[in-house]
């Protein structure tokens, strides 16, 4: 981009410079013309100091200074010839003041003065007023080159003599092959040539330092995608390849994170679906050799292959829903409803494990806990979180359901005693396939229950979170708002 850049202003200084260079000079000398006609006063007779004044402007401003004296009036008269009849002093900025003597026009040493720039020059005289400044220009070709002229001149204050005026002028000559012009433009061919290659130079180190560590990071992409977790993305010195070495290392970290945790799920589902199938061919082919013929045998037998389907049906749920809340498809439905008899419903569910197995579960609910949310899918939650606190409660099988109002909504929480959870797994519980290192009950999960739990809850906006104290007990809460009463919706 800079390169191309570079090259469009080039093209603009070499296809213009020559116009811009007329336009420079031509105001110079104008400008010069004007200060001239502001300021100057030629009078020979009482200051012929002021001759050394021209001297020091043209060569100062490196300008040919002619300045004429003759009689305006007659510039009209039939007899009247511009050489013979004018006084001229002339001035460049390359010869010494003492060879500032009059001169005739046409003579050898002024060729310029052709024929038919006096009549231009003088036509300008003819119209210009008493304290007029002309600029006129003249055209010639030269070895098929156009040369212009710029004529710069005005009339100056002073008395020589009745008849008598003084007229300066300015003369600057500019031609496709002037010296300055041509320099300057190659010059600018030199320069843009050394900048270019100088460019392309730095672009192309730049480009080889910055792919190195980019090609670094794309070999190191690819032995993680044939596996290999254990590598390390390095962005070197830039900042940007930087951050993205730094997002390449986060995604690696999950991508490993969510592998092990592929592996830990399908070894869980291998070992729950293996432990119920084997025991369901086991129990049914004690049912065909031994038991089939002794009811109370058969019945006993029989309704342990009811329990293992039951366990397998309830592993298969649990991936069902999973997979239908990731994807979407699984749709919300918020209405009002009383969270705390949901509570008890959900509590009465469990009662069948108070009977046989001793669990007990103490419910403290406050009456009429009106909240909004997906009923269907809160229950869920309750069930998940009432099952988890079975799996890990402590020897005295308490399980504490609790349901409060805390100003803005209701405040659902959970407890177990068991053993609770290390602070170092206590923020990966709610992770797909995750167990919590404890000790756990003879029964049987997927792993799936609490990031089930959780993704029904994000899907509510609500808050929860858990608290554990090792050797105490766990608790899992969430907060539901409150329902919106009509009456109050209305005003």
């Amino acid at each position: 981009m800079a390169a191309i850049t570079l090259l469009l202003l080039w093209l603009f200084l070499f296809l213009f410079f020559d116009r811009i260079y007329y336009d420079r000079q031509k105001d110079h000398i104008e400008k010069v013309g004007e200060e001239l006609n502001r300021t100057f006063e030629y009078n020979i007779g009482t200051n012929p100091e002021k001759l050394l004044e021209f001297d020091s402007i043209a060569k100062n401003q490196n300008l040919i200074i002619y300045v004429f004296i003759f009689n305006k009036n007659l510039l009209n008269a039939p007899d009247y010839a511009f050489p013979s009849n004018t006084k001229c002093s002339f001035y460049t900025p390359y010869s010494p003041s003492s060879e500032k003597a009059d001169i005739k026009l046409g003579t050898d040493s002024f060729r310029f003065w052709t024929t038919e720039r006096q009549k231009n020059y003088l036509s300008c005289i003819d119209e210009m007023g008493e304290d007029d400044f002309g600029t006129f220009t003249y055209v010639e070709s030269n070895d098929n080159k156009l040369n212009d002229t710029l004529f710069c001149g005005g009339r100056l204050r002073g008395y020589l003599g009745p008849g008598n005026n003084i007229y300066y002028c300015l003369i600057s000559t500019i031609s496709s092959n002037n010296y300055t012009v041509v320099s300057i433009r190659n010059v600018l061919i030199v320069a843009s040539i050394v900048i270019l290659l100088f460019s392309v130079a730095l672009s192309m180190i730049f480009a080889k330092h910055l792919a190195n560590p980019i090609n670094k990071l794309a070999f190191t992409a690819d032995k993680l995608a044939l596996g290999d977790y254990n590598v390390n993305f390095d962005g070197g010195s830039f900042t940007e390849v930087e951050k993205l070495a730094a997002s390449l290392n986060f995604a690696k970290d999950e991508m490993k994170k969510t592998e092990q945790m592929r592996r830990d799920f399908i070894a869980n589902i291998s070992h729950d679906l293996r432990t119920p199938l084997t025991m369901i061919r086991a129990y049914g082919e004690m049912i065909r050799d031994l038991s089939g013929n002794n009811e109370e045998k058969r019945t006993k037998h029989c309704q342990i292959i009811i329990d293992e389907s039951v366990r397998l049906s309830s592993l298969v749920e649990d991936i069902q829903k999973l997979s239908k809340l990731q994807s979407g498809t699984d749709s919300f439905e918020i209405k009002s409803f009383d969270l705390s008899e949901l509570c008890k419903t959900v509590v009465n569910r469990f009662g069948i494990m108070s009977e046989t197995q001793g669990y007990i579960f103490e419910c403290d609910c406050d009456n009429n806990a009106l909240c909004q949310g997906d009923y269907s899918k809160i229950e869920q939650v309750l069930y998940n979180l009432i099952s988890n606190a079975v799996n890990y409660t402590g020897e005295d099988k308490k399980i504490f359901i609790i349901c409060k109002d805390v100003g803005t909504g209701y405040k659902v929480e959970i407890k177990d005693t068991g053993k609770g959870i290390d602070p170092e797994e206590i923020d990966f519980v709610w992770d797909r396939y995750y167990r919590a290192n404890q000790k756990k009950r003879n029964i049987v999960g997927s792993g799936l229950g609490l990031n089930i739990v959780k993704i029904i809850l994000d899907g509510h906006k609500a808050e929860f979170g858990v608290e554990s104290e090792l050797n105490k007990g766990t608790s899992f809460w969430f907060i539901l708002p409150k329902a919106v009463d009509e009456e109050e919706a209305e005003n």
